[in-house]
């Protein structure tokens, strides 16, 4: 954005996540000056996509730079904060990438007079460079204590090619279980079926079956999410759905048979329709009373 100011950057630590959103941030025309990188993986990581970047630690690479980015697993973050905490102070920006944590986390950096943004990106990273493309036109659950932080996390994320939609700190578990939910728990479901599919097409589901798998898959799983992101319940179709609790049935017994770790999830989620749908006749097949049943 013209006249925003140009930030030296520390990304702790460079794991995909991190990665991704440092070099979008250098893309920017932010420099990208530290990174903690732990494993041989974050190192080659980072030497190929934050080359600007020295490889330090926490503590050295929080002290030199004027916007810190903590990308660390959701349960190292207190910690981490404590530790760069006595190297950070007034006209800093630190911002934390966790979507299970609230901004209440950097109290202790915020203490020393630090800006601090809890910026949370929607966006699922698998530690390639494809990534950082994602984080364009990608939303982020952004959590603030003032407007100044909201201004600037708004100024950041923009830069980015983002939308800032605020999450209130209480709110942070719910809003982080909700992603996981929707996010996590679907690609679970979308590799169970493409593993049957894969199964049905071709004996051993080789790589070319499960190609066919994912070929077969693909529109359809892009127009159901769609639909579903538009209309909520009234988008859910198929057989539970329908209420038609003999295909239910005859699916739980052939996924039962081809793999059967994935039949529990199937039952839940066909449970799950039919309570939205009021699909009585497949309740009582999965052994569920019907509401309102005497």
């Amino acid at each position: 954005m013209p006249g925003a100011p140009r930030l030296t950057v520390a990304v702790i630590s460079a794991g995909a996540v991190g990665t991704a959103v440092g070099e979008a941030l250098a893309r920017a025309g932010h420099a990208v000056t530290a990174a903690v990188a732990r494993s041989d993986a974050s190192r080659a990581r980072a030497a190929l996509r934050l080359p600007q970047a020295r490889l330090t630690d926490a503590e050295s690479a929080a002290r030199d730079a004027e916007l810190i980015i903590l990308a660390v697993p959701d349960p190292e973050l207190p910690g981490v904060v404590e530790q760069i905490a006595p190297h950070v102070g007034p006209g800093r920006i630190i911002v934390h990438v966790a979507g299970s944590r609230g901004r209440a986390v950097l109290d202790p950096v915020a203490l020393t007079g630090a800006l601090t943004i809890a910026a949370h990106p929607a966006m699922t990273f698998a530690g390639s460079a494809e990534d950082t493309d994602r984080l364009t036109g990608c939303p982020w659950g952004v959590t603030v204590g003032d407007e100044l932080s909201r201004t600037v996390a708004e100024l950041l994320i923009s830069e980015l090619g983002g939308r800032a939609i605020p999450i209130p700190e209480a709110s942070r578990p719910l809003y982080h279980a909700a992603m996981a939910h929707g996010s996590n728990h679907l690609g679970a479901v979308v590799a169970d079926a493409v593993e049957l599919l894969a199964g049905a097409i071709g004996e051993g589901a080789d790589a070319t079956a499960r190609d066919q798998a994912a070929a077969l898959l693909g529109p359809l799983l892009e127009a159901s999410l769609d639909n579903a992101l538009k209309w909520g319940p009234r988008a859910l179709t198929g057989p539970a759905a329908r209420d038609d609790a003999g295909t239910v049935a005859k699916h739980l017994e052939v996924i039962g048979g081809e793999l059967p770790h994935a039949a529990p999830a199937y039952r839940a989620l066909s449970r799950r329709i039919a309570e939205m749908k009021g699909s009585t006749n497949v309740l009582r097949e999965l052994g569920d009373r019907p509401h309102g049943a005497d």
